[in-house]
């Protein structure tokens, strides 16, 4: 079961592996045990591929170079030297890098597949045999099975984005995805009966309700050391990235019943009217949905981090609290550079953050900026500004970062994948793509590039 429920309804351009290390990792670099050439994989733009890890088997799940189809592949861990094994599905990807690939297995070790949606029609597939990706179907409907409700099914099933699979602390499957747009959408979540092999509603209600003026862009829910399950977002009001606003919150210990963070009830679905709102950010303040990410101090007390302007349109860190009498606001970075964001589309990100954790008894954050420092860094617990960099993690043999398919602006992208049963070792997944280009195809297409798998075990 998960032990902390995790997705991020972000741009697929967010695919960098981030992680905090403690200070026994220093010594320990990784070496590579093995290397495998997996398949040529789509490299016109950057969309996020899917890689997990079931009992002996790894699972992953890419767009095909050749004609872009999404392909499931499965490898035996038990045998090192064994092929990989292929499934291609009838779907294919556009020129869109909201269209990330999901995989997950049910309590019976079922394997369900989502992806490839930006406002269109489910997209969603299940194996008919346990651990087994040759008995992939194609189902595409959740609840179409329930005749009495066949209109409401048709009109939640038709324009869907962002879906996730995750698992409750029962560990139930649950499946959630946007019905809707950029700017007018709402968010649906479902829960699958494994008996039944059937999904139902977990919720009467949209979780999310913009009443055909907004969305919600939230990130969450996050497993706090508290027990409950986090929940934060921006509203936005149309599909330029200027219209967000509003960061906001609530908690919940079973994802059904759901409370501010005084406590209070939090109504469903949760509107602009209802909802907490944290950080009241206008239009055009800098508020940008891919940057919110959920964190906790010592005292396991919340801290959201989020970007807004300063005087100067630096777009730097903020970090809001929960402290005894409400929200506090910490400004983290001091940033010089301007970066102004606008428009449609997987825009191009000149800054990407972690959580704030706490690691070995210090508050981490990492974060990276064009123009600026970048890196692992110490938080002071009392002001929330960087003291120091944290110790650096275990380093990545130089082979893996290296772009074998040196095409001007190609760019590296990486997934590390830790051994479930191993903590010494790692899979480490890389590809090469254009970058983002806000959903619009490049005048010329670029040749496929070699999805990898580098097996690495510390020294």
């Amino acid at each position: 079961m998960n032990k902390t429920l995790l997705f991020s309804v972000v741009s697929a351009l967010l695919l960098s592996f981030v992680s905090t290390f403690s200070a026994a990792d220093e010594v320990k670099p990784w070496r590579i045990v093995r290397r495998d050439d997996i398949a040529k994989v789509w490299a016109g733009h950057p969309v996020a591929f899917a890689f997990t890890q079931k009992e002996n088997f790894l699972f992953i799940g890419f767009y095909d170079g050749a004609d872009r189809k999404l392909v499931l592949g499965q490898k035996d861990l038990t045998k090192p030297d064994s092929a990989w094994t292929f499934k291609k599905l009838e779907t294919a990807v556009g020129w869109d890098s909201h269209n990330s690939v999901k995989i997950a297995f049910d309590p019976e070790n079922y394997l369900h597949v989502s992806g490839n949606m930006h406002a269109v029609p489910l997209i969603y597939f299940r194996s008919t045999e346990p651990l087994d990706i040759q008995s992939v179907e194609p189902v595409h409907r959740m609840l179409a099975a329930d005749l009495s409700k066949e209109a409401r099914v048709e009109a939640l099933e038709n324009r869907c984005t962002y879906p996730h699979f995750l698992t409750d602390a029962a560990g139930n499957m649950l499946f959630t995805y946007r019905d809707g747009g950029s700017g007018n959408g709402n968010q649906i979540w479902n829960i699958y009966d494994v008996k039944t092999k059937t999904w139902r509603r977990l919720l009467d209600v949209p979780m999310f309700d913009g009443e055909g003026a907004c969305n919600a862009y939230y990130r969450g829910p996050d497993l706090g050391p508290d027990g409950y399950y986090h929940v934060a977002w921006v509203w936005r009001d149309t599909p330029d990235c200027a219209t967000n606003h509003d960061l906001s919150y609530m908690k919940s210990r079973d994802l059904l019943n759901w409370e501010k963070s005084d406590g209070t009830p939090q109504p469903l679905p949760v509107t602009r009217s209802n909802s907490e709102v944290v950080a009241p950010l206008k239009n055009g303040e800098g508020l940008l949905n891919p940057l919110v990410a959920i964190g906790f101090d010592q005292e396991g007390r919340v801290i959201l981090t989020y970007t807004r302007y300063d005087e100067n349109k630096n777009n730097q860190i903020m970090q809001a609290r929960r402290e005894k009498d409400g929200w506090k606001y910490y400004q983290t970075t001091d940033f010089t550079h301007s970066w102004v964001f606008s428009g449609g589309g997987c825009i191009p990100s000149e800054m990407s953050f972690g959580p704030v954790q706490c690691v070995d008894g210090r508050l981490q954050q990492n974060w990276n900026r064009k123009y600026e420092t970048s890196g692992h860094f110490i938080l002071d617990p009392e002001t929330l500004k960087p003291t120091g960099r944290a110790p650096a993690g275990p380093a990545i043999p130089g082979e893996c970062c290296k772009i074998e398919n040196p095409t001007e602006n190609m760019q590296s992208k990486r997934f590390a994948l830790q051994d479930a049963t191993d903590p010494n070792r790692m899979f480490y997944f890389v590809w090469e793509t254009f970058p983002v280009n806000r959903d619009r195809p490049y005048p010329v297409i670029p040749e496929p590039s070699t999805l990898r798998m580098f097996e690495l075990e510390k020294n």
